[in-house]
């Protein structure tokens, strides 16, 4: 997606990039959850506290998008990501 978004390799693009490597790797987190492993209580913690970091992440990003008046499409989709696998992972074990 990074390519789509930014023309030139910049700082920004290379954030962008960043943050989608951060959820692909989330992600990887909370399958590993999903799994049996999930019953081990540091995989656990580890799950909850990337969710907990990326929510936190997207938030911010929303919210300083938000403050320029023009918050991007992918904020939006981002921080909606992040809110569902937070709320999944935490479900999911009960």
């Amino acid at each position: 997606m990074t390519p789509i978004f930014f023309k030139r390799f910049t700082q920004d693009a290379l954030w962008f990039a960043g943050g989608g490597v951060m959820i692909i790797f989330i992600s990887f987190f909370n399958f590993i959850l999903m799994k049996d492993v999930g019953r081990e209580r540091f995989v656990r913690t580890l799950c909850h506290s990337a969710n907990m970091i990326g929510l936190v992440f997207a938030f911010a990003m929303f919210t300083l998008g938000w403050l320029r008046a023009t918050p991007p499409l992918q904020s939006f989709f981002v921080l909606f990501l992040f809110i569902f696998e937070t709320v999944a992972a935490f479900k999911y074990l009960r």
